[in-house]
């Protein structure tokens, strides 16, 4: 449990508002489609995957940093 709450940035935080935010609206409209992309968008900054994690960034190839110097 301590490893779920350690390490969390903006990004995971608003991953965590974001899908609990589409959760409540769900409920209480009684929109029942909407609560699984609330529950993944909650699933990623709890357990830090996909973009919550930082994995979405693209690396600089070799090739980009010779035409830049």
């Amino acid at each position: 449990m301590k490893a779920l709450l350690k390490n969390w940035d903006l990004r995971r935080a608003l991953y965590f508002m974001g899908g609990l935010f589409f959760v409540l609206i769900a409920l209480n409209d009684r929109s029942w489609w909407m609560i699984p992309f609330g529950l993944y968008f909650i699933a990623m900054a709890l357990f830090r995957f996909g973009c919550a994690a930082g994995n979405c960034n693209v690396p600089f190839s070799e090739e980009d940093s010779e035409v830049k110097n």
